[in-house]
């Protein structure tokens, strides 16, 4: 059965995609084609939270839209979630998920609009869907061999020449970025970027090797025109602190939970790459002045606390969460050691204080 090809959306399309290559691969063949997109991403714990947050959209818009699945597969309660959801719209929305994981096969027989072919990877089920969008023939060829790139990869075809780039691409998509967390839409604007970006140079004719040469420069040039030429500009300062620099640039206030504790404003970042918090938080605090200290929470209640001169944040981690350290940098733990979001983890932490506060109150 040939891949069904994606009908031109009335309104919006809506794509969800995973959070790889090939998720973003998909992603990147749909933003070439020129569809009218909002892009979504999800690891497969996520897919309720972020299927949810489409549907929120699709209500509020009020219009027709189509939503595109792919690189995942759905539960069947997932897949009859959505399908009530869409009821309740009163809306027509056009559902289509494209997949290759042979574990959405129960699905895949129960509904006509959940397409699986095991044969070909998600980058490139959804280029078929999509190859009557792009400009002319010459796009669609270049497409397509991109797409079979992929491909090699994702499904791990080692026999392929192509095997040992793939997975390079594999590699540089799924190293960290160096972006906050929130920023979904910018770090997907960066994947597409390193996808565009390795592409070109691979077919000019440059090695792997040169391409591994080639990457600070890939990554640098993401920067340009997205932060002041200054900070483009300054051969003192890393790379990865001027992509710190743009995320505390960008990040909207209301994405950072904030804080007061003995008085001073602190924002609390859940799970964030140490170096990521690190550099956004040393911006956020010292140069941009927007709060007095920062919490970084693990998942499994650790906590680093960093505070501007001013803020003694080691009595602070030792007063409240059984820490210490130095008055700008320290350590501590909250009494869960299973924390499920941020916001069961700024409550623990509330819970930690009024407790403290009620028990040397009593005394």
């Amino acid at each position: 059965m040939p891949t069904p090809h994606l009908e031109k959306p009335e309104g919006w399309l809506y794509h969800l995609s995973h959070t790889d290559l090939d998720g973003y691969g998909a992603q990147y063949m749909v933003q070439q084609a020129g569809i009218r997109t909002k892009f979504f991403n999800a690891d497969y714990h996520d897919i309720p939270t972020v299927l949810a947050q489409i549907f929120d959209e699709i209500d509020a818009a009020r219009e027709p839209a189509t939503v595109l699945i792919t690189d995942l597969n759905l539960t069947m309660d997932q897949a009859n979630w959505m399908l009530r959801r869409r009821r309740k719209l009163k809306l027509p929305v056009a559902i289509q998920l494209l997949d290759h994981h042979a574990t959405g096969a129960e699905c895949a027989e129960k509904f006509d609009w959940y397409y699986l072919d095991t044969e070909r990877c998600a980058t490139r089920l959804t280029f078929e869907a999509v190859s009557d969008f792009y400009q002319d023939d010459q796009q669609r060829e270049l497409m397509g061999k991109r797409a079979n790139f992929v491909d090699v990869g994702d499904r791990w075809l080692k026999d392929s020449d192509d095997f040992r780039r793939s997975i390079f691409l594999i590699g540089l998509i799924m190293q960290d970025d160096q972006l906050a967390p929130p920023l979904t839409d910018l770090k997907r604007s960066y994947r597409f970027h390193l996808i565009e970006g390795f592409f070109k140079l691979l077919e000019s004719g440059a090695t792997l090797e040169d391409i591994e040469r080639s990457v600070y420069d890939l990554r640098k040039e993401f920067l340009k025109g997205r932060v002041r030429k200054r900070i483009y500009n300054d051969s003192e300062l890393p790379l990865n602190d001027k992509f710190h620099m743009l995320s505390a640039e960008v990040l909207d206030p209301a994405s950072i939970p904030m804080l007061e504790i003995d008085g001073y404003k602190g924002g609390v970042f859940f799970n964030w790459p140490y170096d990521v918090w690190r550099g956004v938080i040393m911006e956020l605090m010292e140069n941009q002045k927007k709060m007095d200290f920062a919490i970084g929470v693990r998942s499994n209640g650790k906590l680093s606390l960093r505070a501007n001169p001013g803020v003694d944040i080691g009595q602070i981690a030792a007063k409240y969460f059984s820490g210490g350290g130095h008055p700008g940098a320290a350590g501590g733990e909250l009494n869960e050691s299973r924390l499920r979001d941020l916001n069961h983890a700024i409550q623990v932490i509330k819970n930690q204080i009024e407790a403290h506060s009620e028990t040397h109150s009593e005394g």
